[in-house]
């Protein structure tokens, strides 16, 4: 995997547990775990529970899902469409929701059994994608000329995070040291993955033959990285463990369906979805 550091650009506008991976070889996956009735799953705590998006009709619906299986759903009143993207340990969540009016997106936070809108002042379509166990929360949004840029918001201050060069740029994954993974897209309209910390803001782009495009969605407190790639034959999933890294193809998804990794825990279990959700885990 081929990493380039490069000072972040910032601009201040407010399967079972088992022992987490320490990995020294190759890293291999564990069987893969059917999630039956879950839509596109998006994240996953220490804990075991799921946050999800749930198709029905027209609509599109959360769920949090406990590890026991119960189904709980998540729903901002009033809204068409509720769309959990991440939580923390504690289970608060984030996401997006749409009014009826079919307008721009707007970020959420669940806490307690609350709803809490977060806008990006001066934004529209708001997104809230990741949240750690101090609740920040990363997310991205559009400007007024409609490109889009990743946020962090921490102790009610945003702060604008952009890849270097990039056209749009979309934040998804964020652990407790602070780290955020997401991807841009640059002037030639392909996608590169980016890690951002205290160091600054390396962009990830990963080397199995024939890759254009890399994606980042999820890192746990590890650094345990998960995503997705395109190659020629389509979309695929990787884990990146210490800059070592596999590929995951989703049972019975071919690459033209594609799979997408989505988030990965302190236990190293890892959430994906092809043709229909997947839980597994590194051994």
């Amino acid at each position: 995997m081929k990493r380039s550091t490069v000072p972040i650009i910032l601009i201040v506008a407010g399967l079972g547990a088992h022992q987490p991976v320490r990995a020294q070889a190759a890293p291999a996956l564990s069987t893969f775990q059917n999630l039956p009735g879950l839509g596109r799953v998006q994240g996953i705590n220490k804990s075991g529970e799921i946050v999800a998006h749930t198709g029905g009709g027209d609509e599109v619906q959360g769920v949090l899902i406990d590890p026991s299986g119960k189904a709980t759903s998540i729903s901002v009143p009033g809204s068409e469409q509720t769309l959990p993207y991440g939580l923390d340990n504690n289970t608060r969540i984030v996401g997006a929701y749409n009014l009826p009016d079919h307008g721009s997106a707007h970020g959420f936070l669940y806490s307690h059994g609350a709803f809490t809108t977060i806008d990006v002042p001066g934004g529209t379509d708001t997104r809230a994608r990741a949240i750690n166990d101090a609740q920040q929360i990363v997310g991205d949004y559009n400007d007024r000329s409609s490109h889009r840029h990743g946020f962090l918001y921490d102790s009610g201050k945003f702060t604008q995070i952009d890849g270097p060069g990039a056209v749009n740029t979309y934040v998804y994954g964020l652990n407790n040291l602070g780290t955020i993974v997401g991807y841009y897209t640059d002037s030639q309209g392909h996608q590169h993955g980016f890690v951002s910390d205290k160091k600054g803001l390396s962009t990830v782009d990963v080397r199995f033959p024939g890759s254009t495009d890399t994606f980042l969605y999820g890192i746990n407190n590890l650094g345990i990285i998960v995503g997705s790639y395109i190659d020629r034959a389509g979309t695929h999933g990787f884990v990146d463990v210490n800059d070592v890294f596999l590929n995951i193809d989703a049972p019975d998804t071919p690459p033209g369906i594609g799979t997408f990794g989505r988030s990965v825990n302190d236990n190293a279990q890892i959430l994906l979805y092809g043709a229909i959700a997947y839980l597994t885990a590194l051994l």
